[in-house]
């Protein structure tokens, strides 16, 4: 009797695939974790995303629904650190830790909009791409906090022109 040719053996190659991918989506809608508002006075991690760590010239830090970005913007003043948000912060503040391992005391970001989702802060320092950013936020009273290096800080492609615009 050839192997093939029997209807349970046929009816199971069909079946098996299905089941095993309906209940693969089962399991994770039952396990998964549900997404629950922030809760005043917790903290919250934000998750550098791949931009931080190449020369994107922006560093955007995410979790769930709350989302901010870090760009180093040239002024007449010199350069400048500006964090944008989704939502709107009650306090902002970075701190340096330089390759060497020295730490920079952290220093509060100010508002720079009405809205409270745009802050920025003056570089007093020399920051490479090894420098380490730490970057703790508040909004609604929830705590939010990043690390991550500054090697988004300069703005380069291999064709050497900006495609931001």
């Amino acid at each position: 009797m050839n192997f093939f040719k029997n209807k349970h053996v046929i009816t199971a190659m069909i079946v098996t695939p299905v089941l095993a991918i309906g209940s693969y989506y089962l399991v994770d809608l039952l396990v998964r974790e549900q997404p629950h508002a922030a809760v005043e006075g917790q903290a919250y991690p934000l998750i550098a995303n791949s931009n931080c760590r190449y020369t994107s010239g922006r560093c955007d830090l995410a979790n769930s629904d709350f989302k901010s970005s870090l760009t180093l913007v040239s002024a007449d003043s010199g350069r400048q650190l500006q964090l944008t948000s989704s939502h709107p912060l009650q306090q902002a503040q970075a701190g340096f830790v330089m390759a060497s391992g020295e730490q920079v005391t952290p220093v509060k970001f100010t508002q720079l909009d009405a809205t409270s989702t745009l802050w920025g802060m003056p570089l007093t320092i020399d920051v490479a791409p090894e420098t380490v950013v730490r970057v703790a936020l508040r909004a609604n009273d929830a705590h939010y906090f990043a690390e991550t290096s500054m090697g988004f800080g300069e703005y380069q492609t291999t064709f050497n022109k900006d495609f931001r615009k």
